[in-house]
């Protein structure tokens, strides 16, 4: 065993004592007439306190096979019927090994189909006591980590995707409480899921935008030019006793089903530094006690860059950055804890089966890279479709899972003493890399439009193959590089200052050749 592997087995070993069971994903979206290339962009967080891997699948389109069945719990003691035909997609799935070692099921995480249609979930959030009284949540009901693959596999819309959804819920039933983005190329809708069978579906402004930590934001479903809801939504809090009513005597949802009483500093800074990125002239100092609206309308035309920099977002210039005041007692966004990241993009002029481009990060986009994936792959990459097998359960392998290498980039950089010396130089990188691919797939997208599905389709994953190669071999190289860096650091009777990490590399790599 060579002493990188070493050092970073033991990495491993101490993330997996040292776990929290708290969840704190982050959703965003952007409205196709807000976004600066008139994308409709929506991403999350995936994250979790704990070293579960991730990789990249595609999933093939199945013709006329009846009889099949996808898991509805975790444990998959629920099935669910699945149409006879179902659809390609894309997605962001648990390695073996992961779910060898929790047990759970592979949760896609992020898919995106062969129609345009994409999908994330789940922002966890909190509903009342009384809510959760009057409807608990089902104990083998749906979870978020079975989600997706049930809905992205059977829908040709997003409408559709929202109604297959919410039709499973009214079967089974959900385990938890949850928020869901669902995107095409025409519309957007939002799902907040409060209780084991009431939730409300809305159609998303394309002038607004969104960001919400792990909380309800939603008031009045007036507010929403279309709307889906549960047969008892608004019937049962009047019922029971726990209605809210506000403007015009319509029932305010968040007030109803979450409320005051359920704020947190750890989710509700998060919504607030969202809005404050965005619409910095509307949201100024951070407020525990006040319901950020979920759409708002940002300052200026948001772009792909400032996505990610949400999702990498520390609370930079703020009294709550761990990084420039060694605060440990806040959450961010952009933390070393996230299992994966994703921001996708769904173009409206190009065919359906190329439309959609997930950005992945795989493992925290703190330290991490974002590199596309084509809603057409057919053929995943090399490496970041390795699935790590269950025999391999809590093995750090840095050599051939991109996961492991992103990983080991976030524990070894963050921290208030680690940031500026071997954290930033690596996020300048990444951020150079990102810029050269976000410009080489605008050209790879633009050389595809016109063309067959099939020729656009392998134009587009040749390129997002590429790079997601050059990714790999990167973040190798600057993980070896660091760790040098903090060898040659290391001393405890050190006086003068730590040698910062340089990177030699060329970000050009990443541009269209």
């Amino acid at each position: 065993m060579n002493i990188k592997s070493s050092i970073l087995i033991s990495i491993c070993i101490m993330l997996f004592v040292l776990a929290d069971t708290a969840s704190a994903c982050t959703g965003v979206y952007v409205g196709s007439q807000v976004s600066a290339d008139g994308t409709v962009i929506f991403g999350r967080s995936n994250d979790y306190q704990v070293v579960w891997g991730n990789h990249i699948v595609s999933v093939p389109h199945v013709k006329n096979k009846k009889g099949r069945t996808l898991p509805v719990n975790d444990s998959g003691s629920v099935q669910a019927p699945i149409p006879a035909t179902t659809y390609h997609y894309t997605a962001t799935p648990w390695m073996d090994s992961t779910v060898a070692y929790n047990g759970l099921a592979r949760d896609a995480t992020v898919g995106a189909n062969e129609y345009g249609v994409a999908m994330t979930m789940a922002v966890t959030a909190d509903s009342n006591s009384k809510a959760l009284d009057a409807d608990p949540l089902v104990k083998d009901g749906l979870t978020e980590r079975t989600t997706v693959d049930l809905v992205i596999c059977q829908s040709s819309t997003a409408r559709q995707a929202v109604e297959v959804l919410l039709g499973i819920i009214d079967t089974y039933g959900s385990g938890e409480c949850n928020v869901a983005v669902i995107a095409d190329q025409k519309e957007a809708w939002y799902v907040e899921m409060y209780t084991g069978h009431q939730y409300a579906a809305v159609r998303l402004p394309q002038d607004k935008v969104s960001v919400f930590g792990n909380e309800f934001t939603m008031e009045y479903l007036s507010e929403f030019a279309e709307t889906i809801v549960s047969k008892d939504l608004l019937a049962l809090p009047e019922q029971r006793g726990f209605a809210v009513y506000g403007k015009n005597k319509e029932l305010n949802l968040y007030e109803t089903y979450s409320g005051d009483t359920m704020a947190k500093d750890y989710n509700q800074m998060r919504t607030w530094i969202g809005h404050r990125i965005l619409a910095p002239s509307a949201y100024g100092a951070y407020e525990l006690h006040k319901n950020y609206p979920l759409c708002f309308t940002p300052d200026k035309k948001v772009s792909l860059e400032d996505v990610f920099s949400i999702m990498r977002n520390r609370y930079e210039g703020t009294e709550f950055s761990p990084d420039e005041t060694g605060r440990t007692d806040i959450r961010v966004i952009g933390t070393d804890t996230a299992m994966s990241v994703h921001v996708v993009q769904v173009y409206p002029d190009l065919p359906p089966a190329v439309s959609c481009v997930t950005w992945e990060s795989s493992g925290p986009a703190i330290y991490g890279v974002f590199v596309p994936v084509s809603n057409g792959c057919r053929k995943v990459n090399s490496a970041y479709g390795a699935n790590q097998p269950k025999e391999a359960a809590c093995i750090f392998d840095t050599e051939h899972y991109p996961y492991y290498v992103m990983k080991g980039l976030a524990s070894l950089c963050v921290g208030h003493e680690n940031h500026a010396v071997y954290g930033q130089p690596v996020r300048e990188y990444w951020r150079q890399a990102e810029n050269a691919m976000m410009q080489g797939m605008s050209q790879v997208l633009k050389n595809a439009s016109g063309l067959k599905a099939g020729k656009a389709a392998e134009i587009i994953n040749n390129y997002c193959d590429s790079v997601q190669n050059q990714a790999f071999s990167d973040g190798k190289k600057i993980l070896n590089d660091l760790l040098w860096t903090i060898g040659k650091n290391s001393n405890t009777l050190r006086k003068e200052a730590k040698k910062k990490l340089e990177i030699s590399l060329d970000a050009s790599a990443y541009m269209l050749k």
